[in-house]
């Protein structure tokens, strides 16, 4: 096989590795029943009592009632537009700006049959505090809303949200008080709410749900918590619902022991996650109480790092978690320099490429001995055509003879995968590109680059004019033809051939920026075998 159809061949498989990424995620990651892990002793001032055996064999979360239409109470802060419910829930929660476009998103939707988002409970008390309209205090200009509400005789709950004014995040206080006249334990547990994707964020990144555990980070993908709930049982420090450029985080003041995460059906992708603490005993007329830290916004790398709780951990997590770290730190250090995340993605791509000029520089090298090797390889093949041993045998020592290694050309390029793979998650969920314009008709980054508008739409392509992966073919054919095609069969020429159109479908509607890196690293690429094929070969390596 020629130099030529190794390069591409290894492009190929980078590539297609990257498309394969989630289907290897849930290859490796079997759908079992979901086990939870061993809950480790919290301390705590206050005295804990053992569920009862019907409390631990009920269902970990109170079965919501499909509650008629209330009353709302419409709420505004500096970043977020709020509808409470009537049972002291968010109803909806929509935020007002966000990215250069200064859109809204709704973040927080009510699904039907569902009372909201932020629900109180006590499972092992049968308790949902549904039954009965809560009495609302509501002061924008302070930001706080205040809800009470209570079941006679048994519980009173106050849940009072806070808003903070300088960054979209929100401060719950939950207050439950003993209104028995007995000690009664207490299993609390705080539901959330997360809408499903929208048109801005549609993306081949799944939405997922993480829990961050004292040592670790574990999540689970939308598909599989659609199946079946996806638990955690250990000390949860929060817990997270993201999908392409958003997150809803929720922390507790203190570990809880049990998450407990479930989805709408396929089509409706909203997630609902649920937190429950160890059961506490309260006394006749004393409260049990819990505050909690919300950020329901993008995933902005700073913004999550301000909170100096490792929320940031949801950007670097997974198979390649280490290598889309770095190159996350390393695209925003490049946007300071340049100011623009086109001309940062380009000087970021041209940093990649020269850190593995070395690598890509023997792989050149190596196909250039290839080519220049198959002339006589050729000759073996009419020579041995009938006894493949000895041909195998001989091109081995043609190879030796002269220091050729046919895995040359490919290794330092698979070599190079994680980075391509980790680099492509990295644009792919980046919302600092939302919105990010480069030059000319580039508006989005994290669009297609959608020149002009067809009068209509081609087939598998759409209406829009994309320049930038017209371009990127452009190079990929420039890159097959620096080589001539010699050797291999003609089955395998013409599959080379059709590579850069396959590619061109691929990349035609992926965002401009994942396209813009992919067409820098050509032209790249291309100058960097153009410079290895003007140069001689030493004269004693030639063949």
């Amino acid at each position: 096989m020629n130099s030529d159809k190794r390069f591409l061949l290894a492009a190929a498989f980078s590539f297609l590795i990257l498309l394969a990424y989630p289907v290897y995620l849930k290859w490796i990651s079997p759908e079992t029943p979901s086990k939870p892990t061993q809950v480790s002793p919290i301390s705590s001032e206050t005295e804990k009592i053992d569920p009862s055996p019907a409390a631990q064999e009920m269902e970990r979360l109170v079965p919501e009632k499909a509650l008629p239409e209330g009353k709302s109470y419409p709420f505004s802060s500096n970043h977020f537009q709020v509808e409470f419910s009537d049972r002291g829930a968010v109803s909806k929660l929509e935020l007002k700006s966000w990215g250069k476009e200064q859109k809204s998103e709704v973040l927080i939707d009510r699904p039907p049959g569902s009372s909201g988002a932020f629900l109180v409970s006590l499972p092992n008390q049968g308790i949902s505090f549904n039954a009965q309209e809560f009495s609302p205090s509501i002061n924008e200009a302070m930001g706080e809303a205040r809800f009470i509400g209570e079941e006679p005789g048994k519980w009173r709950l106050k849940k009072t949200f806070r808003f903070d004014q300088d960054r979209p995040a929100i401060y719950l206080d939950v207050e439950v008080e003993n209104l028995s006249a007995q000690k009664q334990p207490a299993l609390l547990e705080v539901s959330s709410q997360f809408a499903g994707s929208t048109k801005h964020d549609k993306s081949p990144i799944p939405a997922e749900a993480f829990v961050a555990l004292r040592d670790k980070l574990v999540s689970e993908h939308l598909d599989k918590v659609q199946k079946r709930p996806y638990v955690v049982e250990a000390d949860i420090l929060w817990t997270a619902l993201a999908r392409k450029y958003f997150v809803l985080i929720t922390q507790p003041d203190q570990p809880a022991v049990l998450v407990r995460t479930t989805a709408g059906p396929k089509g409706t992708e909203w997630m609902q996650s649920a937190i429950q603490f160890a059961p506490v005993g309260v006394e006749p007329g004393s409260s049990l109480k819990r505050s909690f830290l919300i950020y329901p916004g993008p995933q902005y790398y700073q913004t999550l790092k301000s909170f100096n709780q490792g929320f940031e951990q949801i950007l670097s997590h997974g198979f390649f978690g280490l290598f889309k770290l770095w190159l996350l730190t390393a695209l925003q250090w490049a946007h300071k320099v340049t100011s623009n995340y086109g001309w940062a993605i380009i000087l970021l791509t041209c940093a990649i490429k020269l850190l593995f000029t070395p690598l890509t520089h023997m792989s050149f090298e190596s196909m250039k001995k290839m080519q220049a090797l198959q002339p006589k390889i050729k000759s073996l093949q009419e020579r041995y055509k009938n006894d493949q041993a000895k041909l195998s045998q001989e091109t081995m020592g043609l190879y030796k003879q002269h220091k050729v290694n046919p895995m040359g050309g490919c290794l330092p390029m698979v070599l190079q995968i994680p980075i391509f793979i980790a680099f492509y998650q990295v644009l792919a969920q980046t919302a600092e590109l939302k919105g990010a314009p480069f030059i000319f008709w580039i508006k989005d980054l994290s669009e297609p680059d959608a020149a002009w508008l067809l009068p209509f739409a081609l087939p598998f392509l759409g209406a829009n004019v994309n320049i930038l992966p017209l371009l990127m073919l452009g190079s990929m054919v420039w890159q097959q033809r620096l080589t001539p095609q010699t050797g291999g069969t003609k089955e395998q020429q013409q599959m080379m051939m059709f590579m850069p159109i396959i590619f061109g479908f691929i990349f035609y509607n992926l965002p401009s920026g994942l396209v813009l890196y992919w067409f820098v690293n050509n032209m790249l690429s291309i100058f960097h075998q153009l410079f290895v094929k003007g140069k001689a070969l030493p004269h004693h390596e030639e063949v």
